[in-house]
């Protein structure tokens, strides 16, 4: 895809860090009309505290502010419409999003 290639070095110059977001079965996910590739960029600070204020009272609604905040391709539009029809494909990008700077790390602890 040269065309897309010129779009990512774009948005590497404007946003640093540019992420290819695939579905794990691209068959499955090209039968429910799903883009081959979702492109983000990394949330930053003002982002994350949007998505951190919405999601105490609608994870959902936090999820989703949080994939559109980010989102670099395919257009919201496109994506507003797939999600008409998959409204939990929010919740996979939503959670792909948040390992990409960090918020779903696990830890492990123990008492000194």
């Amino acid at each position: 895809m040269p065309e897309m290639d010129g779009l990512i070095e774009q948005w590497k110059a404007q946003y640093g860090e540019v992420y290819e977001v695939r579905a794990d079965n691209a068959e499955e996910a090209s039968r429910e009309g799903m883009p081959e590739a979702f492109y983000f960029r990394l949330p930053g600070r003002p982002e994350l505290s949007r998505f951190a204020k919405t999601a105490m009272s609608d994870a959902l609604k936090g999820l989703h502010n949080l994939v559109m905040d980010c989102l670099l391709y395919p257009d919201k539009n496109a994506i507003a419409a797939l999600l008409e029809k998959k409204p939990g494909l929010i919740i996979s990008l939503g959670s792909k999003v948040q390992q990409l700077v960090g918020t779903s790390l696990d830890f492990t602890h123990r008492r000194l």
